[in-house]
C-alpha cells in the first residue's frame, strides 16, 4: 500500500512538472477555469497520498514462539 502510494505521488509530481507550463492561471476563459480545476483535483490527489502515507498504521513484528503452534505442546506433555 505503501509503495502504491509513493509511486502515485511521483506520478502527480509529474504531472504538474510537465503540465504547469502548458496551463493558462490568469484570465477569465474557459481555458482558466480548467487549470484551477486541474490543478485542485491534483491537490487533492497529492494530499489524499501523503495522508494515506502518513496515518496508515505501523505493522507490529509478530514473534512466534515455537511451543504456541505445537498441539502437542499445548497440554504440557509429549503424546508418545
Amino acid at each position: 500500500m505503501r509503495n502504491r502510494c509513493i509511486l502515485s505521488l511521483l506520478i502527480c509530481g509529474a504531472l504538474l512538472y510537465y503540465a504547469l507550463p502548458e496551463l493558462k492561471l490568469h484570465g477569465n476563459g474557459l481555458a482558466t477555469y480548467f487549470a484551477w480545476s486541474w490543478l485542485t483535483l491534483l491537490m487533492m490527489a497529492i494530499a489524499g497520498n501523503l495522508a494515506a502515507i502518513l496515518y496508515t498504521p505501523k505493522r507490529k513484528k509478530v514473534i512466534t514462539s515455537p511451543m504456541k503452534g505445537n498441539k502437542e505442546n499445548k497440554r504440557g506433555y509429549m503424546r508418545g
